[in-house]
Protein backbone atom coordinates (compact mmCIF):
# COMPACT_ATOMS: atom_id res chain seq x y z
CA UNK A 1 0.00 0.00 0.00
CA UNK A 2 1.50 3.35 -0.36
CA UNK A 3 1.38 6.65 0.71
CA UNK A 4 -1.15 8.02 -1.41
CA UNK A 5 -3.86 4.85 -0.70
CA UNK A 6 -3.20 5.23 3.22
CA UNK A 7 -3.77 9.16 2.93
CA UNK A 8 -7.41 8.36 0.89
CA UNK A 9 -8.35 5.20 3.05
CA UNK A 10 -7.71 7.85 6.08
CA UNK A 11 -9.74 10.64 4.59
CA UNK A 12 -12.64 8.20 3.58
CA UNK A 13 -12.72 6.92 7.53
CA UNK A 14 -12.76 10.48 8.63
CA UNK A 15 -15.78 11.30 6.13
CA UNK A 16 -17.75 8.23 7.05
CA UNK A 17 -17.14 8.97 10.78
CA UNK A 18 -18.10 12.71 10.06
CA UNK A 19 -21.44 11.71 8.27
CA UNK A 20 -22.42 9.13 11.18
CA UNK A 21 -21.53 11.21 14.42
CA UNK A 22 -21.18 15.01 13.47
CA UNK A 23 -19.25 17.76 15.28
CA UNK A 24 -20.42 16.90 18.35
CA UNK A 25 -19.60 12.96 17.94
CA UNK A 26 -16.54 13.62 16.98
CA UNK A 27 -15.78 16.30 19.68
CA UNK A 28 -16.96 13.78 22.82
CA UNK A 29 -14.50 10.47 20.95
CA UNK A 30 -11.85 13.72 21.36
CA UNK A 31 -12.69 14.49 24.60
CA UNK A 32 -12.96 11.03 25.97
CA UNK A 33 -9.67 10.11 24.71
CA UNK A 34 -8.40 13.05 26.50
CA UNK A 35 -9.95 12.06 29.95
CA UNK A 36 -8.12 8.61 29.02
CA UNK A 37 -4.94 10.08 28.51
CA UNK A 38 -5.69 11.82 31.54
CA UNK A 39 -6.87 9.07 33.62
CA UNK A 40 -3.54 6.92 32.54
CA UNK A 41 -1.79 9.60 33.83
CA UNK A 42 -2.61 10.38 37.17
CA UNK A 43 -0.50 7.55 39.16
CA UNK A 44 2.19 8.77 38.15
CA UNK A 45 1.55 12.52 38.97
CA UNK A 46 0.37 11.26 42.67
CA UNK A 47 3.94 9.79 42.90
CA UNK A 48 5.54 12.89 41.72
CA UNK A 49 3.21 14.35 44.37
CA UNK A 50 4.18 12.59 47.32
CA UNK A 51 7.99 12.90 46.03
CA UNK A 52 7.55 16.62 46.06
CA UNK A 53 5.70 16.48 49.39
CA UNK A 54 8.63 14.37 50.94
CA UNK A 55 11.35 16.57 49.84
CA UNK A 56 9.52 20.13 50.67
CA UNK A 57 8.72 18.38 54.08
CA UNK A 58 13.09 17.48 54.21
CA UNK A 59 13.67 20.62 53.30
CA UNK A 60 11.46 22.26 56.00
CA UNK A 61 13.01 20.63 58.03
CA UNK A 62 16.35 20.91 57.18
CA UNK A 63 15.51 24.55 57.55
CA UNK A 64 14.29 24.33 61.18
CA UNK A 65 17.51 22.50 61.97
CA UNK A 66 19.48 25.79 60.43
CA UNK A 67 17.49 28.15 62.10
CA UNK A 68 17.78 27.02 65.37
CA UNK A 69 21.73 27.04 64.77
CA UNK A 70 21.68 30.20 63.72
CA UNK A 71 20.24 31.14 66.26
CA UNK A 72 22.64 29.39 68.74
CA UNK A 73 25.25 31.14 66.55
CA UNK A 74 23.86 34.39 67.51
CA UNK A 75 23.47 33.38 71.12
CA UNK A 76 27.00 32.45 70.87
CA UNK A 77 27.96 35.59 69.29
CA UNK A 78 26.20 37.96 71.91
CA UNK A 79 28.17 36.00 74.65
CA UNK A 80 31.79 37.00 73.50
CA UNK A 81 32.63 37.39 77.53
CA UNK A 82 33.04 33.74 77.60
CA UNK A 83 35.51 33.56 75.32
CA UNK A 84 38.37 34.16 77.97
CA UNK A 85 37.01 31.14 80.15
CA UNK A 86 38.41 28.73 77.46
CA UNK A 87 41.58 29.29 77.91
CA UNK A 88 43.13 27.94 81.40
CA UNK A 89 45.21 31.07 83.35
CA UNK A 90 48.77 31.16 83.69
CA UNK A 91 48.97 29.06 86.44
CA UNK A 92 49.00 25.74 84.09
CA UNK A 93 51.49 27.08 82.20
CA UNK A 94 53.99 24.46 83.90
CA UNK A 95 52.12 21.68 82.64
CA UNK A 96 52.13 22.97 79.07
CA UNK A 97 55.26 22.87 79.31
CA UNK A 98 55.94 19.64 80.56
CA UNK A 99 53.74 18.50 77.45
CA UNK A 100 55.83 20.00 75.32
CA UNK A 101 59.17 18.06 76.21
CA UNK A 102 57.26 14.75 76.36
CA UNK A 103 56.49 15.66 73.14
CA UNK A 104 60.06 16.35 72.52
CA UNK A 105 61.61 12.84 73.98
CA UNK A 106 59.16 10.98 72.26
CA UNK A 107 60.03 12.16 69.21
CA UNK A 108 63.91 11.39 70.58
CA UNK A 109 64.80 15.38 69.43
CA UNK A 110 68.22 16.65 70.68
CA UNK A 111 66.99 20.42 72.55
CA UNK A 112 69.26 22.93 73.51
CA UNK A 113 68.38 25.29 76.36
CA UNK A 114 65.40 27.04 76.00
CA UNK A 115 64.88 31.03 76.40
CA UNK A 116 60.88 31.70 77.92
CA UNK A 117 59.85 35.41 77.75
CA UNK A 118 56.10 36.46 79.11
CA UNK A 119 54.45 39.51 77.59
CA UNK A 120 51.59 40.98 78.54
CA UNK A 121 49.54 44.67 77.57
CA UNK A 122 47.97 46.41 79.84
CA UNK A 123 44.26 45.84 80.48
CA UNK A 124 44.17 43.21 77.91
CA UNK A 125 42.51 39.94 78.52
CA UNK A 126 45.12 37.22 77.46
CA UNK A 127 48.70 36.67 78.50
CA UNK A 128 51.70 35.12 75.90
CA UNK A 129 54.06 32.86 77.07
CA UNK A 130 57.07 32.59 74.04
CA UNK A 131 59.04 29.40 74.61
CA UNK A 132 61.83 29.08 71.96
CA UNK A 133 63.62 25.43 71.36
CA UNK A 134 66.66 24.78 69.56
CA UNK A 135 66.29 21.50 67.84
CA UNK A 136 68.70 19.18 65.98
CA UNK A 137 67.26 15.96 64.26
CA UNK A 138 65.83 15.59 60.71
CA UNK A 139 63.52 17.19 59.09
CA UNK A 140 60.86 14.89 59.39
CA UNK A 141 61.13 14.11 63.39
CA UNK A 142 60.51 18.18 63.58
CA UNK A 143 57.66 18.46 61.67
CA UNK A 144 56.22 15.35 64.01
CA UNK A 145 57.18 17.33 66.86
CA UNK A 146 55.17 20.39 66.21
CA UNK A 147 52.29 18.66 65.04
CA UNK A 148 52.30 16.51 68.42
CA UNK A 149 52.59 19.93 70.38
CA UNK A 150 49.96 21.47 68.68
CA UNK A 151 47.72 18.34 68.81
CA UNK A 152 48.38 18.13 72.57
CA UNK A 153 48.50 21.87 73.46
CA UNK A 154 45.45 23.50 72.75
CA UNK A 155 46.76 27.07 73.33
CA UNK A 156 49.88 26.25 71.94
CA UNK A 157 50.63 28.53 68.05
CA UNK A 158 53.51 28.48 66.42
CA UNK A 159 55.18 31.43 66.15
CA UNK A 160 58.41 30.95 64.34
CA UNK A 161 60.76 28.50 62.94
CA UNK A 162 63.92 28.66 61.57
CA UNK A 163 66.06 25.90 59.92
CA UNK A 164 69.51 25.54 58.66
CA UNK A 165 71.73 22.38 57.53
CA UNK A 166 75.00 23.09 58.86
CA UNK A 167 76.34 20.67 56.36
CA UNK A 168 75.48 19.97 52.62
CA UNK A 169 75.12 16.39 52.94
CA UNK A 170 74.47 15.91 56.02
CA UNK A 171 70.86 14.81 56.77
CA UNK A 172 70.72 17.05 60.79
CA UNK A 173 69.50 20.35 60.80
CA UNK A 174 69.47 23.05 63.43
CA UNK A 175 65.95 24.54 63.71
CA UNK A 176 64.66 27.49 66.37
CA UNK A 177 61.09 26.45 67.09
CA UNK A 178 59.11 29.57 69.10
CA UNK A 179 55.75 28.52 70.67
CA UNK A 180 53.46 30.77 71.96
CA UNK A 181 51.73 29.89 74.72
CA UNK A 182 48.44 31.90 75.50
CA UNK A 183 46.62 32.47 78.52
CA UNK A 184 43.70 34.14 80.48
CA UNK A 185 44.54 36.87 82.45
CA UNK A 186 43.77 36.03 86.08
CA UNK A 187 41.52 39.25 86.90
CA UNK A 188 37.99 39.22 85.26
Amino acid sequence: MTAAQVRDRLLTIRFALWRTLGTPGLLGIAVLAAAIVVWSMVPDLMADTKALHAQTWQARKVAGIRAAEAAQAKADISAPDKFPELFSTFSGSGEDLTVIFAQARESHLTLGSAQYQFSAEPGARFVRYQVTLPVKDQYGAIRRFIASVLNSVPNAALQEIHVERPAVDGNQIEARIRFALIYRTERP
